[in-house]
């Protein structure tokens, strides 16, 4: 299984929530898939430099500042008992830099052999208070897709019980994209998560488009956040504390057992 990178996606996400009342919305953004370790040449794109988009590696996993993306990666996932091979490809999708301004609610790591063959996957998950937590999705399927339980322990949101579980169910970059992140309380779905893409290449043309098309992209997915939270406090869903302890989530018979985390 290959994939072409780099690439854009224009996205479709939607959110709908289920449990104890019902509340929906979507909106549209854009997404870049770029191999760790061969960053494109693009004219509006820079990595770890200021540029009207960017990627830098601070607004990733960071367990060693002075490395790269793939390093800690790496580091991380064998001090989690997977060892990749050295020539694997490592495709981050990602929402980019602003203007300098970061804020990445979910970024994914697909793993793959030099030819090709999916290894493994891992979302990237960050609050509004910039903590982030890796939730590592196992082996793929025969169709390379990714199906996947795991407790949550991770305060998300205040409307979203840290001790919940989440099911990632995560299709392959090809052509179209679609990740669904499904939030289960007491086993069962309250919040309902997806993303549609089509992917576009990745020139400097269609980056000077989308900052008009889509301006000030990670501003408006932060705005969008706190909007959609008023809302949730006025129709008086209720919401959890910062200090919720953390206790076991009720996961389906046979899912998988809490991740490990890192905060930055």
């Amino acid at each position: 299984m290959s994939i072409s990178i780099p690439r854009l996606y224009e996205c479709r996400v939607n959110h709908t929530r289920i449990s104890p009342k019902k509340h929906a919305f979507n909106y549209r953004v854009f997404m870049l898939a770029i191999e760790l370790g061969s960053f494109p040449h693009v004219a509006f794109l820079s990595k770890n430099r200021f540029n009207l988009f960017s990627i830098d590696d601070r607004d990733h996993i960071c367990t060693d500042p002075k490395k790269s993306i793939r390093t800690n990666l790496t580091a991380w996932l064998a001090d989690k008992g997977t060892k990749i091979p050295d020539d694997a490809r490592i495709t981050l999708l990602t929402f980019p830099r602003v203007l300098g301004y970061s804020f990445n609610p979910v970024s994914f790591y697909y793993i793959h052999s030099k030819c090709g063959e999916p290894i493994t996957a891992i979302a990237e998950v960050t609050n509004t208070y910039r903590e982030m937590k890796l939730f590592p999705l196992g082996k793929p399927a025969t169709d390379g897709r990714f199906d996947h339980h795991i407790a949550k322990e991770f305060y998300v949101s205040p409307f979203s019980d840290p001790n919940d579980a989440f099911h990632f169910r995560i299709g392959q970059p090809s052509d179209e994209w679609v990740v669904h992140i499904d939030n289960h309380t007491d086993g069962k779905p309250s919040l309902l998560s997806s993303v549609r893409g089509n992917a576009r290449t990745l020139t400097a043309l269609r980056l000077a488009w989308y900052a008009l098309k889509y301006p000030l992209l990670t501003l408006k997915i932060i705005f969008g956040i706190h909007w959609h939270a008023l809302l949730l406090f006025l129709k008086r869903i209720p919401h959890f504390s910062k200090s919720t302890p953390i206790r076991e989530a009720v996961l389906p018979a046979g899912s998988t057992t809490p991740a490990s985390s890192t905060d930055h």
